[in-house]
């Protein structure tokens, strides 16, 4: 049983890590191999099959030293496996060799050129699933580089919004913030004009960042009265901090789709960016999270 599980964990680590590396070095076809004449699929074998399947990785059931001959696939235990709904693309009843069974009898191995066929009917479609699941991993690479750049301008962001003049920092967040979208976009290849940064900025008039907006001015107006002024601006400085972050990782998500959609061949229009954008921006500042959302979920 441990053994079975060794094994089990370094083909899944395996299939990962290869995911890293070009394509064609990627694991594009299972041949999972069953003893034919054993006549028996373990419960075991069946976990690791939909461990499989949950790898994304399209498996050929495979059953070896099978002499049933001519006609395999009306063994009882090929139909038996037929109708257990098991996650894989063909069962593939093969005799690799010649098999002598006494002087008079010998089995013809078959069943060879069928599973090579049927591994080429799957090349194209894991081919061009390896060639997508690529980019995405690249996208991701590319998204948690671009975080640390947010996480940057944060603290920078925090410092300006400390500035005790009234309204002074505004122009100086601005910038810090242009900067920040030029480069994640820079990150994943997405050429942005700052005509494109202030649209999507336009484009959050009227939603969350109405309230926010309304913190910062009551924030600079607390920095023209004296006194009241520091704790004026400890507050903008959290509140600048805040509006860059949301900023950031909404403009990463948006990237991602940006992205993901063109490996699949698809234009985002502008109005469908902005309303990506929005909705992102709008979530982060919903939740306060302060990292990208896991795939998945997202």
């Amino acid at each position: 049983g441990e053994q079975n599980q060794q094994v089990r964990l370094e083909v899944s680590q395996l299939i990962e890590e290869l995911r890293f590396k070009d394509p064609e070095h990627h694991i594009h076809v299972v041949w999972y191999c069953l003893h034919h004449e054993l006549k028996r699929l373990e419960e075991v074998e069946r976990k690791w099959l939909k461990e499989l399947e949950l790898k994304d990785v399209p498996v050929i059931l495979v059953l070896t030293q099978c002499l049933e001959y001519p006609n395999p696939e009306e063994s009882e235990f090929f139909r038996y496996l037929q109708h257990q709904n098991l996650p894989v693309r063909y069962i593939v009843p093969v005799l690799a060799r010649n098999k002598a069974i006494n002087r008079q009898i010998t089995i013809p191995a078959h069943g060879l050129e069928h599973l090579i066929g049927c591994t080429l009917e799957l090349l194209p479609e894991v081919a061009r699933l390896a060639f997508i699941r690529q980019q995405l991993l690249r996208v991701d690479l590319k998204a948690e580089a671009a975080f640390k750049y947010v996480s940057g301008y944060v603290a920078s962001a925090a410092f300006i919004g400390a500035v005790p003049l009234p309204f002074a920092d505004a122009p100086l967040l601005v910038t810090a913030q242009a900067g920040m979208i030029a480069n994640i976009s820079f990150i994943f290849g997405f050429e942005a004009s700052p005509s494109f940064y202030y649209s999507l900025i336009a484009a959050l008039a009227g939603t969350t960042i109405t309230t926010a907006i309304g913190r910062t001015i009551v924030s600079n107006l607390l920095k023209m009265i004296p006194g009241p002024g520091i704790v004026g601006s400890a507050i903008q400085s959290t509140t600048a901090a805040t509006l860059t972050l949301s900023l950031g990782l909404a403009y990463i998500e948006l990237m991602k789709a940006i992205a993901r959609a063109k490996i699949q061949g698809i234009q985002l229009s502008p109005e469908e960016m902005k309303d990506i954008f929005i909705r992102e921006y709008q979530s982060y500042v919903a939740s306060g999270s302060k990292t990208l959302k896991d795939d998945f979920s997202s």
